[in-house]
């Protein structure tokens, strides 16, 4: 169990203060490909106002020679002199000069603009968030992961969704890279299905599902769905059972692999096999969560690639730490110190903690703006009194010290 450092109950089962330092590091380093695109973002706005000034300049040119060419222009359908006819040709010549010139002047703008797109950041943005996502998680996270191996090459995903943010990873899904025998995650895994007897009619007969094999599994919100085929080796039909907390469904799969009908409810005794086969599927397959790679990252729903302003995502995450981040250091008793402390038995607890100072050295080369979400979640450098105060043992009584006896001086007579 972790602890505050005053010794109150910590939210959280983890160690926090790993977590909020890996997120220190990351949303840093993703700040500074955005602190990139800025400048160019400058760059590009600069280059806009430039370009519109020479455009101006260029339409000036052009009505000036028009000017002072316009008196040396043919007019009539008379033959024109030699006069004209070089005027004519400068017109033209300045035309086309002219046109071109701002075709240039656009060009270089829109190649300032195009690397100013959010897109050019994104990339980077993700790569410097990936070390946390893939050690760490937010708070209130929850998971969605399936497995599946039907197909050339076994595969395995997951999604972290946390208030805005979701996370997409691949797993690697070693050493899970073959079916699963039924039987070697849970015995007696017996239910009835309806078949059709010698005359047609169909009726309830019992099912050992402990020769199928697991094909498939997703973990869900509210939800596990795991498919089972009849045989791991060749083309064969299966079940697909879906397990909730109020009951159980099955489904026909055909050799294709596509449903076979209309769910059907699970008889009441058969829930209890399926949902413990479920669960045991379920512990053997978590692990693979733990190595997970990061993908790609949506803000309500949005990818980060087609973000507007990248900077969202490290923001997003610092917001969702900040409120735990606070409470930590408002609860540590030692100056300058984020600490957490964990129960280790024997009645012994271990402290965990980091000087503030250490965080903030991270963060401290990026611009005033993208310091201040973490300054917002009190990681700051400055030595302060920490908000409990313990209290003061009483001062002992002052003692008055004893009046000093007068001293008498005898002088000898002569």
């Amino acid at each position: 169990m972790y602890r505050y450092g005053d010794g109150t109950p910590f939210p959280l089962d983890e160690n926090f203060i790993e977590t909020l330092t890996m997120a220190v590091e990351t949303c840093t380093n993703a700040f500074v490909p955005v602190t990139e695109l800025d400048a160019r973002r400058e760059r590009a706005r600069e280059a806009r106002r430039e370009g519109d000034r020479e455009a101006g300049r260029l339409d000036d040119l052009e009505r000036s020679l028009s000017s002072a060419l316009s008196p040396y222009l043919p007019t009539d359908a008379k033959k024109p002199g030699a006069t004209m006819q070089v005027a004519t040709k400068l017109a033209q010549t300045a035309k086309q000069v002219i046109a071109e010139a701002k075709r240039q002047v656009d060009a270089r703008v829109h190649q300032t603009e195009v690397q100013a797109a959010p897109s050019t950041a994104s990339d980077a943005v993700l790569q410097a968030l990936a070390p946390f996502f893939n050690g760490h998680q937010l708070p209130k996270s929850a998971w969605i992961m399936s497995w599946d191996v039907r197909g050339a090459e076994p595969s395995a995903n997951a999604v972290a969704t946390a208030g805005r943010l979701t996370a997409a990873f691949s797993l690697a899904p070693d050493p899970y890279r073959a079916p699963i025998r039924v039987e070697q995650l849970a015995e007696g895994v017996v239910v009835h299905m309806m078949k059709k007897g010698v005359f047609g009619k169909s009726k309830p007969a019992p099912i050992d599902l402990g020769k199928y094999v697991v094909v498939a599994f997703e973990r869900s919100i509210g939800e596990h769905t795991i498919t089972l085929k009849e045989n791991p080796n060749k083309a064969s039909a299966g079940l697909r059972f879906a397990v909730t907390e109020t009951g159980a469904t099955w489904t026909s799969i055909t050799i294709a692999g596509d449903a076979d009908g209309e769910a059907n409810p699970l008889d009441v005794e058969d829930v209890a096999p399926i949902r413990k086969l479920v669960e045991r599927a379920s512990a053997t397959l978590k692990d693979l969560i733990n190595r997970r790679s990061l993908v790609d990252l949506s803000i309500a729903g949005k990818p980060l690639s087609d973000l507007d302003e990248p900077r969202i995502a490290p923001l997003e995450l610092l917001n969702q730490l900040t409120p735990l981040a606070r409470s930590i250091r408002e609860r540590s008793k030692m100056s300058g110190e984020l600490i957490l402390k964990r129960d280790i038995g024997d009645g012994r607890r271990e402290e965990l903690f980091v000087p503030r100072s250490t965080l903030a050295q991270q963060f401290a080369r990026l611009p005033p703006e993208y310091r201040r979400p973490f300054e917002d979640m009190g990681i700051t450098a400055e030595e302060t009194q920490p908000a409990i105060q313990l209290p003061r043992s009483p001062a002992p009584p002052r003692r008055t010290p004893p009046p000093e006896e007068p001293t008498i001086e005898v002088k000898e007579e002569p």
